[in-house]
């Protein structure tokens, strides 16, 4: 299974929302050139709901996508590297995915299974990672088994939206 273009460019969003300070304003257009993603299509995606306990579990996500991006490049930097964006041609599909399921239903619903889903790929994603890279250093499986406890967990708290 791969991720959707819709699943991608609502990824793309939290990491871009994960990112920045907490309570700081983020313009769509600030996302949009950081992470190469038109604004027209970022508003197809970020929600037009007023169900408050849906906008209060996206707010909990973001805040430990947050914690474990800040985590990330941490590492990251403490080893010499940096991180890496999408390719042109992976953002372009994501650009084109999201408009065609998103032309005519931007509900909550369509939202949280677009989010489901992504999360669901997440938890694939850790457990491919962590086969991948037995000999990872200890402290990067401990930061992988995390993300991959909290994509579960997104997934299954998302469902009752559906």
């Amino acid at each position: 299974m791969k991720f959707s273009t819709k699943d991608r460019y609502a990824l793309l969003l939290m990491v871009e929302l994960a990112s920045a300070t907490p309570g700081e304003y983020l313009p769509l257009k600030a996302v949009s050139d950081n992470q190469g993603i038109s604004v027209k299509y970022l508003e197809q995606i970020v929600p037009m709901t007023d169900d408050v306990q849906f906008k209060a579990e996206l707010l909990r996500q973001r805040n430990v996508y947050h914690q474990l991006n800040q985590e990330a490049h941490t590492a990251i930097e403490a080893c010499g590297g940096t991180a890496q964006g999408q390719s042109a041609m992976a953002k372009f599909n994501t650009k084109m995915g999201i408009s065609m399921k998103t032309l005519t239903d931007k509900s909550t619903r369509n939202l949280a299974e677009m989010l489901t889903q992504g999360s669901g790929m997440g938890v694939v994603d850790c457990v491919k990672a962590q086969k991948d890279y037995p000999n990872a250093a200890p402290g990067t499986k401990r930061l992988v088994q995390r993300l991959q406890d909290f994509q579960e967990d997104s997934r299954v708290k998302l469902e009752q939206f559906l």
